[in-house]
């Protein structure tokens, strides 16, 4: 089955949130989870954060040591 590319927005292409990246975002993340590991630095003031997928994977490196706690908490 094939996936189509819906955009919702006026036109504008959006890029990765992070500083000094230009690439296609492919994931949103709250901003606070991102800000919480201090591993990237962002650029706005939007709630949202996306992230292109090497940035994701920065992100998801930084904070796997929290996830695993949280999960031990439920």
């Amino acid at each position: 089955m094939k996936h189509r590319n819906i955009s919702l927005s006026d036109g504008e292409q959006e890029v990765c949130s992070v500083s000094a990246c230009g690439k296609t975002p492919k994931r949103s993340i709250p901003r606070k989870r991102v800000e919480k590991t201090g591993s990237l630095s962002l650029q706005g003031s939007s709630r949202k954060v996306n992230l292109c997928s090497d940035c994701y994977r920065i992100f998801k490196k930084s904070s796997k040591k929290d996830r695993t706690m949280e999960s031990l908490g439920r």
